[in-house]
């Protein structure tokens, strides 16, 4: 067996490999993707086959140097850029939806640490549920099929976040009474939910991230009318699910009001606080000199991008390879 499909190897190189910050982006002009790692000055351009039917795909997100893609017609698709492995997996049961959020396009890749198996967790909504309720199914990679594991309350509104075998997702966009913090376990595949913690004020726009680890709420407050933007970054602690502690409070850049809406790509990044204003603005904010800069990302390309962390890796997308696992 060759040291590069060794399980160990690829766990060991995979335990060693640094956070980056990755780009993806449609380049319609040229009729193709791209999913651009930067690192330090140096920085990977990998051009995305697209065997899927839409011309623009777009990232769920991405666990262990795997990205999750997807597209209008719902198709999703496994692809490890370092390795140029991909993999289209089954269709899910219920593929209607034109965007990334549409209440039956939603999914996300997560690892499992207790039965190191990689799952895509997909919502829809039924044909005879409540529309504020969503069905799951959930497909493991090297399975022939998803397998549906209920219903729960609260759909989608945004990407998930994966964390140490969960899935984190929230159910509104604005930060009200009725919003919650969605999780669905990986290994038990149960679904449970927490109360967004209490605040002075209402009414701002929220979104999740992940730091050191750790679960983070993000909101934004602030009127249209107001330059002054600011974002308030709560970290969740990991012994008490229920108590959230307040870590940075930024003041965003004025642009134009359009721009801030829920901030679906906001990311840490090399010890720096990175959010992503409008099309190809990112805010950099360094929270230990305090230094702010905003900067144009992607200057060579004129198009827009998003923004995500990403890990390279060897890990393979052959389904004998996660039967080995197992």
């Amino acid at each position: 067996m060759s040291v590069l499909s060794d399980p160990h190897f690829i766990h060991e190189h995979l335990s060693l490999g640094q956070k980056k910050l990755l780009f993806f982006a449609n380049d319609r002009a040229h009729d193709r993707s791209l999913a651009m790692v930067f690192a330090d000055d140096k920085e990977s351009m990998y051009h995305v086959s697209r065997p899927m039917a839409s011309r623009s795909i777009f990232v769920h997100n991405s666990c262990n140097g795997i990205l999750c893609l997807g597209d209008s017609t719902g198709t999703v698709e496994l692809l490890n850029p370092t390795t140029s492995e991909s993999l289209v997996l089954p269709t899910p049961m219920y593929t209607a939806g034109s965007s990334q959020f549409s209440s039956s396009n939603w999914h996300c890749l997560g690892f499992c640490p207790g039965t190191k198996e990689h799952k895509i967790v997909h919502f829809y909504q039924g044909a005879h549920i409540d529309s504020s309720s969503v069905c799951c199914e959930i497909y493991t990679i090297g399975d022939n099929a998803w397998k549906q594991v209920g219903r729960f309350l609260g759909a989608p509104t945004e990407r998930g976040v994966h964390l140490r075998g969960r899935v984190y997702y929230l159910t509104k966009f604005r930060y009200i009474a009725s919003s919650r913090i969605n999780c669905f376990n990986l290994e038990n595949e149960k679904f449970s939910s927490m109360v967004l913690p209490p605040r002075k004020s209402y009414g701002g726009h929220c979104s999740l991230a992940e730091l050191d680890g750790k679960l983070c709420l993000l909101v934004v407050d602030g009127a249209l009318e107001d330059p002054v933007r600011t974002m308030d970054i709560l970290m969740l602690s990991s012994d008490d699910k229920q108590r959230w502690t307040l870590k940075y409070n930024l003041s965003l850049p004025w642009l134009v009001p359009s721009c801030y809406f829920t901030p679906k790509y906001t990311l840490f990044h090399e010890g720096k606080i990175l959010v992503q204003l409008l099309a190809r603005s990112l805010y950099c904010y360094d929270p230990c000199s305090g230094s702010e800069e905003l900067k144009m990302a992607c200057t060579e390309l004129d198009i827009p991008f998003s923004t995500h962390t990403f890990t390279e890796s060897i890990v393979p997308l052959r389904k004998d390879y996660f039967m080995k696992l197992r």
